[in-house]
């Protein structure tokens, strides 16, 4: 591969995209939804799992306080708070060989499965789960899953050339990516992500609530 750096950020991440990231992208999918099954399908099958790990997830998302002064969903904490947590995830992939950005995904895909395993045992209709869930995932769900791929082709790109491999991205071209990936794609979908989660996602879930 051509270490020399495209001449725009799109060209960039089509390079990118063209060399793995794609296949990188997939994989988080993929793996996303199968953590997301299983988790469900333990939590459901044992009450006292369900109950811990839903007990740490709400404990964890009350910590972020994503509402404003009234109680509600705060758009623009929601936004900063997804935009941190999107950059990290890249940014783990700066560490080779670990794959500390699979960590993130299995963390995240545990936590919706946790929370569609809660909402069935309460007794709330699955449709009250994928309206709350649905409305802004349609957008940020793809953003954490280019946020996924991102951080691990980087470190598989890292890993490459802490092992020799001249062809591999050196470590500026690696940080150059995430940053054209978080500023051109991520900060687009999640803005509208956030926008939609503050204010049409809690009016969807009302109606099947």
């Amino acid at each position: 591969m051509n270490e020399n750096t495209p001449r725009s950020p799109l060209e960039g991440l089509r390079a990118a995209w063209a060399d793995g990231l794609k296949e990188e992208v997939r994989r988080s999918a993929i793996a996303f939804v199968t953590i997301w099954v299983l988790f469900f399908a333990a939590c459901a099958i044992s009450p006292d799992l369900r109950a811990r790990l839903a007990e740490m997830m709400f404990s964890t998302l009350n910590a972020k306080d994503l509402s404003d002064a009234s109680g509600n969903i705060s758009f623009l904490a929601v936004f900063l708070n997804n935009v941190e947590a999107t950059a990290f995830i890249m940014l783990y992939g700066l560490v080779p060989f670990i794959q500390l950005p699979a960590l993130a995904l299995g963390i995240n895909a545990m936590m919706l499965g946790v929370m569609a395993a809660w909402y069935a045992a309460e007794g709330i209709s699955p449709l009250a789960y994928l309206a709350a869930l649905l409305p802004h995932g349609v957008l940020e769900l793809p953003a954490l899953f280019l946020a996924f791929g991102t951080g691990l082709y980087i470190c598989g790109q890292l890993t490459r050339r802490c092992r020799k491999d001249q062809s591999a991205r050196p470590l500026w071209a690696c940080m150059t990516l995430a940053s054209q990936m978080l500023l051109w794609v991520l900060v687009p979908l999640l803005l509208a992500a956030s926008f939609v989660e503050a204010y049409v996602t809690p009016a969807v879930a009302a109606l099947f609530l």
